[in-house]
């Protein structure tokens, strides 16, 4: 499956999906596949404190000043921008503990995949979308 995804990403030029299908590809030959699983969950954690770092960096380098911040607090999109962040922090925290089913999983993974490569997405999406699902599952009832 990952030479599949490797040769997709390549076709649709999506270097960095290549690169971690393509490096979980040789890891595969290099590690037993309970040191590879064991591996996901530091893996997480440090691709969230990429994301924070990439987050804080206008902040970081004064892109980003309080006289901004309290400059916009007036405007719709603010409050706009915090309720969506908002909201999608809590689908993500859903989404992680979510995900361990593998149904679930597999069609996170599928969509996600179909995100990056037809729609030029990011793979963002995998945890909030298993959270939106299992907001979703419990307000029908099957969660």
């Amino acid at each position: 499956m990952l030479i599949v995804i490797f040769a997709a990403s390549l076709i649709f030029r999506d270097r960095i999906l290549a690169a971690a299908a393509g490096g979980l590809f040789l890891l595969t030959f290099l590690l037993d596949k309970d040191t590879l699983a064991s591996a996901g969950k530091p893996a997480f954690s440090i691709g969230i404190f990429f994301l924070m770092v990439f987050i804080l960096m206008p902040v970081a380098t004064g892109k980003i000043l309080i006289s901004d911040l309290l400059a916009q607090c007036g405007r719709p999109q603010f409050f706009l921008a915090i309720l969506t962040a908002a909201a999608i922090s809590y689908f993500g925290g859903r989404g992680v503990s979510f995900m361990q089913q593998p149904q679930v999983l597999v069609a996170v993974v599928i969509g996600t995949l179909m995100g990056v490569l037809f729609l030029r997405g990011l793979p963002a999406g995998l945890v909030i979308a298993s959270g939106i699902v299992s907001v979703a599952a419990g307000l029908l009832g099957n969660h």
